[in-house]
């Protein structure tokens, strides 16, 4: 496992991502939201697995009462833990801050902590309307000893620029996998790195989508562009004699300028293969090209839209 120092603090190359123990999450999730026990095995499975780096929000339903639960209980180095400010609609520069500070309490008072080692704004939203105030109270949260760092969570290269206008956001968390290279082919991923702005990459496997059998797929919307794309991704994996999982954290893992995967599980046993994957050789030349061909025109956006409706 690689490590980077972010504020002085090594952050290994996988996080694990809190959302599935805190609601039910993932096209491909058959099990629903796990139970305690079960949140705990997997958070110590990462742990002790060498993982450094958790990743939560106020958003993601009981997943920060999960990890203070489980942080009572540790004996353990506590790692690197990020969460997030909830997307906010308001106006007056004191309301905005009372709401970032209390926030951000709230999730100190459920994570039992004094401070977490960064904040971010959950939605892009945020960097936009009152960006300046915005700015000016996220950098408070570290005068007030809550953080070590403050950043944005964004989709865009337009809102990676906007988030670089402000030099007090140093972390960032971005969508990005097999599928999606929007944001390298753009050039953003390369800025950031320029500016040495910790960059977190979250839906490495898109939801769980890399995982659904391409012939049981009823969607019409999957059916059009992603039943040929997954297709695509298992020729691809069996090339390499790897799994799509295997396959798709290679791809991203190799990518310069991330420093890290925040990788989702729905069991322990996903967490060990997943840490697997970080210690294997790279994917082939050849094959890390012809993948960047081969997936450079998914329609994200039309697949998306089908991953955001609620579950039924």
């Amino acid at each position: 496992m690689k490590y980077t120092k972010v504020a002085g603090i090594p952050v290994s190359s996988m996080s694990l991502g809190t959302v599935q123990l805190g609601m039910d999450y993932g096209i491909a999730n058959a099990g629903g939201q796990p139970d305690l026990a079960q949140s705990f095995s997997m958070l110590a499975a990462a742990l002790d697995g060498g993982v450094s780096s958790l990743d939560t929000a106020r958003a993601y339903g009981d997943a920060e009462d999960v990890l203070g639960a489980f942080f009572r209980e540790y004996t353990g180095e506590k790692p690197f833990l990020t969460t997030k400010v909830p997307r906010f609609d308001l106006d007056g520069d004191g309301e905005i801050e009372k709401y970032i500070v209390e926030s951000v309490e709230t999730s100190l008072e459920k994570l039992g902590a004094s401070k977490v080692n960064c904040v971010m704004l959950h939605h892009p939203t945020n960097l936009y309307k009152q960006g300046e105030v915005t700015a000016k109270c996220m950098e408070r949260l570290i005068r007030r000893g809550y953080t070590d760092l403050v950043g944005a969570s964004v989709y865009t290269g337009e809102e990676v620029e906007e988030m670089l206008r402000y030099p007090v956001y140093t972390a960032t968390q971005v969508p990005m996998s097999v599928f999606d290279q929007r944001l390298i082919v753009s050039g953003a991923i390369a800025k950031l790195e320029k500016r040495k702005v910790a960059t977190f990459v979250r839906s490495v496997f898109l939801q769980g989508l890399f995982f659904l059998d391409p012939d049981k797929i009823t969607d019409p919307t999957l059916l059009e562009y992603a039943k040929p794309k997954i297709r695509q991704l298992r020729t691809f994996a069996e090339g390499e004699c790897m799994s799509i999982a295997q396959l798709a954290i290679s791809f991203m893992r190799d990518v310069p300028g991330i420093t890290s995967l925040v990788l989702g599980a729905d069991t322990k046993e996903q967490v060990a293969a997943n840490l697997t994957y970080f210690d294997v050789p790279p994917i082939r030349e050849k094959t890390r090209h012809l993948m960047e061909a081969a997936f450079a025109d998914v329609n994200i956006p039309e697949i998306m839209r089908v991953l955001s409706r609620p579950k039924p």
